[in-house]
């Protein structure tokens, strides 16, 4: 072992946070150590902070947050270094799903900072990778918070699994997986792209033009269904596609905004139940419900190495660990007159 200290920002899950020095391990057989460049924030840190974790493991606590995670390979085993086909140096990007010997686990949320190294989390300056861990190379030439947009494009091109070429999709919700789902639906063949969003979203519905949109919606201001059946020749959109967090209300929203016999996808994580949902638009409307659960890390690298991504449009803004308090409140929108499409940490 080194020696060598990493600094982190570890969730107590009682929406308090502290900053610790953890020792930085050296690799475990199968496993490695890389250097942490950049994380990018996500709504499901917010809800970590706040004591509630989404994962099948159901999260630990005390722990570092942060699962979308871009560096470079500091240190490596043998074994490791032949499975993952990387060297020390490469920059990668890592999968947040880790297979271990007592189940699925998840970078960032499942993990206590008592536990081993403690330094299973993108807030912090090195990452522990562990065996059953997965990652795959990134492009040098852009810069590491620009790249940390492959974890929600990872999740957004599952998503977009029933979009056929030449179909209206709407896409709810302008948060960053919103605008990684424009991304998606484009390389899915989408003909047509439309976002959702409310009023305080006008700056990220804007953004979402640049982006890749062809129209944005404010639900608050227009009637959301009668404006898609009028893009659309008088019909719903083919795929509708939930990727909004928090109020659950936009899932019987997609289930007005979706014409008979299409599909809609339901994917943002919510903060509480929904109600009024009528089953009986299932049948009736002949609608095919989908989760937004999948993940594919790989295929969305892919698309980042090949150029294909718009990765600076996605970038939004960076701050340094030292400002961890300020990208916060950025991203649970509490900065007045200051808004961003993401947010993300730069840590080397």
């Amino acid at each position: 072992m080194s020696g060598e200290k990493s600094r982190a920002i570890v969730f107590n899950g009682d929406e308090t946070w502290e900053l610790r020095e953890l020792t930085v391990p050296d690799p475990q057989p199968g496993g490695a150590v890389m250097r942490v460049e950049a994380t990018g924030l996500c709504h499901s840190d917010i809800d970590h902070f706040r004591g509630h974790v989404h994962t099948g493991w159901g999260g630990e606590f005390p722990s570092i947050a942060g699962h979308e995670i871009v560096g470079r390979i500091e240190r490596i085993s043998p074994e490791a270094a032949a499975e993952w086909g990387v060297v020390e140096g490469d920059r990668v990007a890592v999968r947040d799903i880790v297979i271990t010997a007592d189940g699925y686990r998840v970078y960032g949320h499942d993990f206590s900072a008592d536990e081993g190294s403690g330094l299973y989390g993108g807030f912090a300056e090195h990452l522990e990778l562990l065996p059953g861990s997965f990652v795959y190379k990134l492009r040098e030439d852009r810069s590491a918070a620009e790249l940390t947009v492959f974890e929600p494009l990872s999740c957004a091109v599952t998503w977009v699994a029933p979009v056929q070429d030449g179909d209206v999709v709407v896409i709810e919700g302008p948060g960053h997986m919103g605008m990684a789902t424009i991304v998606a639906a484009r390389a899915a063949g989408a003909s047509k792209v439309i976002v959702t969003g409310v009023g305080r979203d006008r700056f990220r519905l804007d953004w979402a033009l640049k982006v890749g949109a062809d129209h944005v919606i404010d639900v608050e201001a227009e009637d959301p269904v009668s404006r898609v059946r009028e893009l659309n020749g008088g019909a719903g959109a083919d795929v509708v596609i939930d990727a909004a967090a928090g109020n659950p209300i936009t899932v019987n929203l997609a289930m007005d905004l979706v014409q008979p016999g299409g599909h809609v996808v339901v994917a943002g994580m919510k903060d509480r139940p929904l109600e009024g949902f009528h089953s009986d638009w299932i049948p009736t409307r002949r609608i095919t419900l989908h989760p937004g659960a999948g993940l594919d890390t790989e295929g969305a690298v892919a698309l980042i190495n090949a150029g294909t991504v718009p990765t600076a449009d996605l970038l939004g803004e960076t701050f340094s660990l030292d400002r961890f308090e300020d990208a916060f409140a950025l991203l649970t929108r509490s900065t007045p007159g200051h808004d961003a499409v993401r947010v993300a940490l730069t840590l080397s």
